[in-house]
């Protein structure tokens, strides 16, 4: 297979150490020193911002046009943007509430800090000619506002518009968002502008990666359902749709800010996961599917304790169909209460074995689903041409950012706990970014499927890739030598469903 010359087949990582686990607190974000290629007022500083010089120095380890590193000309984004572009800067968004407060929502979703910075170097790029968007559709129960708010991207790209006339466009890719009650049920919903360019629906068909698995469709479940079963018409043996907006698809280049964090169906959420945020209709995502694997699922385990199996298939009666809210209310609810009260404590008394046991909402190391709808989510974005046709060549510029000052780890990506991990990793190509960073968070890619089997595809490759072809540029001499090193990097702590099944171990 010759081997495209297009920036994204580029392996090389960055692994910036920050040494510092903390972010900036005064939007807009200003750099903290006049550097040469700043295009804005050099008197505007904010010496505090160690994460501006952390992206920058970032690009300085890529060796991003280094002919002009130290000038007003540096322009380090001139590969991946190009005067008059149309770029996405796609950041992970995921939540806007977490049990811990501030610190969770930290541990969650990209902050604002690595935005700013992202944002100056493509107006540098592009020359102020194209069109600048970040753009994000997170879970259906997001404020919006709120969390732009959080992590000051609100505050910053307004002044930076408001001062700089930039245009800088702010997305909520979703076209609907609902309520939740204080017995988690979903109690309303309300309709959302979306993407202004509208949404383009394409079919995978039999290049979709749930083709390996289509006999068994009708199992297929969305965490995003809303009282009906809306995934059945988008996926099953001749069809594999998706909804994508405008924006992504009219795009010439996509800047991914994910985070560095575990995920509980997914093992982790990183460069590839992250484009499970540009679709609109959730309602057709798969992330697992009905029953056991010795019943053609993947919800749970086969060993799963026998009243789990039960919550887990009234759940699912109860999500879709019409009457499930009701039913949730008056019958559900009152009834869960009781379980939790009385049978489950006594039958974790019992039962003191494996987690696994215990697995749900297909949180564990046996989901076989979700991983292919995200790699396909990867295929849409790299190859779909601006009408929504499959091309065989990329169509898009990328790079690839993650957020590791502060990562999550345990029950990520909605409730990861806090950890100060302190690093800030870059690439061109998403499988040898989240590679990099799999191995960094101290577990083993090829027991993660998601990360495997992309590296795997020969067939419209996100990257055909093996750890020892990665190289990697890093200021901390531990992590230029991180594919020969014996200890299991930053040691985070795996999702319970996962935990004992992915650790990094030192005869690997």
């Amino acid at each position: 297979m010759t081997v495209s010359p297009h920036p994204m087949f580029d392996p090389r990582v960055a692994v910036y150490d920050v040494q510092r686990a903390a972010y900036p607190t005064r939007p807009p974000f200003n750099p903290p020193a006049p550097y040469p290629e700043y295009p804005f007022d050099k008197h505007e500083i904010d010496a505090s911002n160690h994460v501006y010089h952390a992206v920058r120095e970032l690009f300085v380890l890529l060796g991003l046009d280094t002919e002009h590193y130290g000038t007003p000309a540096w322009n380090p984004l001139g590969d991946i943007v190009r005067p008059g572009d149309n770029v996405v800067l796609k950041p992970n968004l995921v939540i806007s509430e977490h049990p811990d407060g501030l610190p969770g929502i930290q541990a969650a979703v990209v902050h604002g800090s690595l935005v700013r910075a992202l944002l100056d170097y493509v107006f540098i790029a592009n020359r102020g000619l194209g069109r600048i968007t970040v753009a994000d559709s997170p879970i259906k129960e997001v404020d919006f506002a709120r969390i732009l708010d959080l992590t000051g991207i609100g505050p910053a790209i307004s002044c930076l518009n408001e001062r700089y006339d930039l245009g800088i466009e702010l997305i909520d890719l979703r076209d609907v968002q609902v309520s939740r009650d204080k017995d988690q049920i979903m109690v309303d919903s309300q309709r959302l502008a979306g993407d202004p360019g509208g949404y383009h629906v394409i079919d995978l068909g039999q290049h979709s990666m749930l083709a390996e698995i289509a006999q068994y469709a009708d199992r297929y479940r969305s965490t995003a359902a809303m009282y009906e079963n809306a995934i059945r018409q988008a996926h099953n043996r001749q069809h594999n749709l998706y909804s994508l907006p405008d924006c992504i698809l009219q795009a010439d280049a996509i800047i991914s800010l994910a985070k560095l964090k575990t995920h509980r169906k997914a093992g982790v959420t990183l460069s590839l996961k992250n484009m499970v945020g540009i679709t609109n209709e959730k309602r057709w995502l798969p992330h697992h599917r009905v029953g056991s694997p010795g019943h053609g699922g993947d919800l749970y385990a086969d060993s799963t304790r026998l009243d789990v199996k039960i919550q887990e298939r009234a759940k699912d009666v109860l999500i879709t169909h019409a009457w499930g809210r009701w039913a949730a209310h008056y019958l559900g609810v009152p009834l869960h209460k009781l379980y939790l009260r009385a049978a489950r404590p006594m039958l974790d008394r019992r039962d003191r074995s494996a987690a696994l046991h215990q697995v749900e909402d297909g949180d564990w190391y046996g989901n076989d689903t979700v991983w292919r709808m995200v790699l396909d989510l990867n295929t849409l974005l790299f190859y779909a041409n601006d009408q929504g046709v499959l091309c065989e060549t990329p169509q898009r510029r990328y790079l690839s950012v993650i957020d590791g000052i502060i990562g999550g780890m345990e029950e990520g990506p909605l409730r990861p706990c806090p950890v100060q991990t302190g690093v800030v990793v870059g690439g061109y190509n998403p499988v040898a970014v989240d590679l990099v960073c799999t191995r960094l968070m101290g577990f083993d890619a090829q027991q993660i499927p998601l990360i495997r089997r992309a590296a795997e595809r020969d067939w419209l490759p996100l990257g055909q890739l093996q750890p020892g072809q990665i190289p990697i540029a890093s200021n901390s001499p531990r992590w230029q030598c991180l594919w020969q090193a014996p200890d299991a990097g930053l040691n985070l702590t795996p999702p319970a469903g996962w935990r004992g099944h992915i650790e990094f171990q030192a005869d690997q």
